[in-house]
């Protein structure tokens, strides 16, 4: 017999119901929990990303996050990516994805469309070109979490004022490099990298891959001086760090910072590296708009990396509200503040908090807004690889550059046409 006189505790038969209830309800959140899992690189700061996720969760308490974390190299992220994409795998809900898989990705179907989740008013308050570089045939399919772009880092305890041209660079490289200080040191491994580097020089010399019909002009007087310049600063001119043909952006950076280079082109977030411990210049770095030739404008390439969801992900809407918060104005400041990166909503760059830990970002904010991406195509690996081979026979010097540039333009036509080919097929193109 139940004592009644023990009120409502769990001996009495109201409090068994509500124990029941209770366990019941507790059992009931617990399975509606649901997990999505973000696939990305390791953040710079690693325990601000974890605050971060954790900070999501707290706003969703029905949501889980699994972060995936991938290896630094984006040449193995890719291949990874697309062996899940391709074999149509529902375990990441949302990739963290380079600008150049945007319309790889876009045209295969791996990923989402975003414009029923961001509407242009939202898409307004982004950096315009990033928000084009994650387009596709008119629709969006990634939301630019942070950004970069090509810039000049030199030793400003040397130099009054950066060089506005390619040549005044060379000039001041020559005087001034002695054995064991280079005047240059850029990324010349083949590689996306190298693909970047030349673009800059390309397109300071009014130059282009494609025309805007869509005719490939590698092979033109504006490409084939730009990467005559290059050449230059390995042979004739002599200016560029020894192992340059071998660096990557970590090499590259690397030997500025132990203060064997004068001048180094690198990303923005390089700014940050440079100055602080334990680099050997720190203090001492200025940094600039890239160089151009006379008559060219200065200008970057746009790089950044963007949230997509997966078109296999059985849970977009929850996808969505991860991507919309890691791309939110809180979520970008603490980026900035705390990692340097660039944020991709143009009112942070004039945010106080910002601006305090980040003074620079006044200088970057232009070179961000003015930067250009690299060609928008579902087959933009393979043109790729074509201008790294040639650019790179070239550096070596095992091809001229008027032959490298003429072999570079026809193997980029060849990658369109059989495009063009497939797509009259009704073939879809996989790169």
């Amino acid at each position: 017999m139940i004592d009644q006189r023990r009120g409502a505790g769990v001996g009495t038969l109201p409090g068994l119901l509500a124990f029941v209830m209770l366990v019941l309800a507790t059992a009931s959140t617990a399975g509606s929990a649901v997990t999505i899992t973000l696939a990305q690189f390791k953040q710079r700061d690693r325990a601000l990303e974890a605050r971060l996720l954790r900070e999501f969760e707290q706003r969703h308490p029905g949501i889980k996050v699994r972060l995936r974390e991938m290896p630094a190299s984006s040449d193995l992220q890719h291949q990874q990516f697309v062996t899940w994409l391709a074999a149509r795998d529902p375990s990441v809900d949302v990739y963290a994805i380079d600008l150049i898989w945007v319309a790889e990705f876009a045209a295969a179907g791996w990923i989402r469309p975003l414009d029923a989740f961001w509407p242009a008013r939202a898409r307004s308050a982004f950096v315009p070109r990033l928000v084009q570089a994650n387009s596709y045939q008119g629709r969006t399919y990634a939301v630019p979490r942070f950004t970069e772009s090509g810039m000049l880092f030199y030793r400003k305890d040397m130099f009054r004022t950066p060089p506005r041209t390619w040549r005044a660079l060379e000039e001041h490289a020559i005087g001034l490099q002695k054995p064991g200080l280079a005047g240059f040191v850029f990324q010349g491994k083949q590689y996306e990298g190298l693909v970047c580097n030349f673009l800059e020089l390309l397109w300071s010399n009014n130059g282009a891959v494609m025309d805007a019909e869509g005719r490939v002009t590698l092979d033109r007087p504006e490409a084939i001086e730009a990467l005559a310049t290059m050449v230059g600063w390995m042979r004739d001119r002599g200016i560029a760090a020894p192992g340059v043909t071998t660096y990557v952006e970590h090499d590259s950076l690397q030997e500025f910072t132990e203060g064997r280079a004068l001048f180094h082109r690198n990303w923005s977030y390089a700014w940050a590296v440079a100055n602080l411990p334990p680099s050997r210049v720190r203090g001492r770095v200025g940094v600039a708009p890239l160089p151009a030739f006379p008559g060219g404008r200065s200008t970057g390439t746009l790089g950044g990396w963007n949230l997509a969801i997966s078109s296999f992900s059985g849970q977009p809407d929850v996808a969505w509200k991860l991507i919309a918060y890691l791309t939110g104005a809180s979520a970008q400041r603490m980026k900035a503040v705390h990692e340097g990166r660039l944020p991709t909503r143009l009112a942070l760059y004039e945010d106080p908090e910002v601006l305090r830990a980040n003074p620079h970002f006044k200088t970057f904010r232009d070179a961000v807004i003015h930067a250009r991406n690299r060609p928008v195509s579902p087959v933009y690996a393979r043109i790729s690889a074509a201008i790294q081979l040639h650019v790179s026979r070239a550096l070596v010097g095992a091809e001229e550059p008027a032959v490298a540039m003429r072999r570079a333009a026809d193997a980029v036509r060849r990658v369109l046409q059989q495009m063009r080919g497939l797509e009259k097929g009704g073939i879809a193109w996989r790169s």
